[in-house]
């Protein structure tokens, strides 16, 4: 009698080598998600632009084509945001103040450049940042460059008041422009304070040393102190504005009440020149510099993954507010401003 032999049983598959496959799985995407980014900026970096942009020699600016051809250069620098306030690192579309008077130099230095056009989309800002930002754009005009503006969306106070550096100044019918004046602002919370029995004690050499502070209401004396300076930076800028626009200085006063004036109303009073947007001010930069056709241009800077990452680590390491208390216990000192509050 033959013997009945069982068939083999059948190999299980071992249930470790489905875990593994898992967990593998899943670091290679938690790698992926840390590596990919900073490959993806790097491929940014080496192919972004690479062959239309070229570095302005003697400076760290790259120049982008916008149009145009030739040797001779239209340069478009754009004003953007509060002018005189922080920028939020390397991929803010705005520049920084820093930036802006660098671009401008850059420009007066560089003998291919016949003419700027600065591209004005500002509320104004810091009475101190608009009038660096002037007198900056006044040299660029000593060195022989012609400067149009172009206003965009809004061109107000220190906006407008940068204007009076142009040789002509384009605005689009519905630009917000005016706001000619000054303003300083005081916060107040001493009745917060007072509810929350918090008290600050201050010692100090004299009576204005303190001056503006948040914690008490301000004296006549304190008051008449801000109204001087107040009054002397606005008629600084109407002095500006005299010279710029070759206007009477009565009729300066008369319109810089703080009021704002749409692009129509601001050409029909003569604070501006034409109707138009930013292709009509390059068309008239090329008149005003006689030239057929130019290469336009705007400057931008080359960041090497090394400042991408140390910017990106900077803003990392501010500190954490998020009730905003910090903005309560260490306010900013009071600034003058040529800026357009609504």
């Amino acid at each position: 009698m033959s013997e009945i032999t069982s068939p083999p049983t059948p190999v299980q598959p071992r249930r470790d080598r489905t875990w593994v496959i898992i967990v593998s799985i899943v670091l290679g995407i938690i790698l992926a998600c840390a590596i990919l980014p900073l490959g993806g900026m790097a491929l940014l970096l080496m192919f972004d632009g690479g062959s239309s942009a070229a570095t302005v020699p003697g400076s760290r600016w790259q120049e982008e084509v916008i149009s145009g051809r030739g040797t001779d250069r239209i340069v478009v620098i754009t004003v953007s945001g509060a002018i005189g306030a922080d920028v939020d690192g390397l991929f803010s579309t705005g520049l920084s103040h820093e930036q802006l008077l660098s671009q401008i130099r850059t420009a007066a230095d560089d003998s291919r450049v016949k003419a700027v056009v600065l591209r004005v989309d500002s509320p104004g800002g810091s009475v101190v940042a608009s009038n660096e930002l002037y007198v900056e754009l006044k040299k660029l005009r000593d060195r022989g460059k012609h400067l149009v503006i172009s206003m965009g969306t809004v061109a107000a106070s220190g906006g407008y008041y940068i204007s009076m550096a142009g040789e002509r100044i384009y605005a689009n019918p519905d630009t917000l422009t005016g706001s000619l004046g000054v303003i300083v602002s005081l916060l107040n919370y001493d009745e917060a304070f007072e509810r929350l029995g918090l008290r600050e004690y201050v010692y100090k050499s004299g009576d204005l040393k303190d001056i503006g502070s948040p914690l008490r209401p301000p004296t006549p004396e304190e008051e008449a102190v801000w109204n001087a300076l107040v009054n002397e930076a606005y008629q600084g800028f109407v002095d500006v504005i005299v010279e710029g626009r070759g206007m009477e200085r009565a009729e300066v006063i008369r319109l810089a009440d703080g009021r704002i004036y749409t692009g129509r109303q601001a050409k029909a009073l003569g604070l501006i020149d034409e109707l138009g947007n930013l292709e009509d001010a390059i068309e008239g930069a090329k008149n005003l510099a006689g030239l057929s056709d130019a290469l336009v241009v705007r400057y931008r800077a080359f960041n090497t993954l090394r400042d991408l990452l140390q910017a990106n680590l900077e803003r990392n390491l501010q500190p954490v507010d998020p009730l905003g208390l910090r903005a309560v216990v260490q306010p900013q000192a009071p600034r003058l401003e040529y800026r357009f509050v609504p």
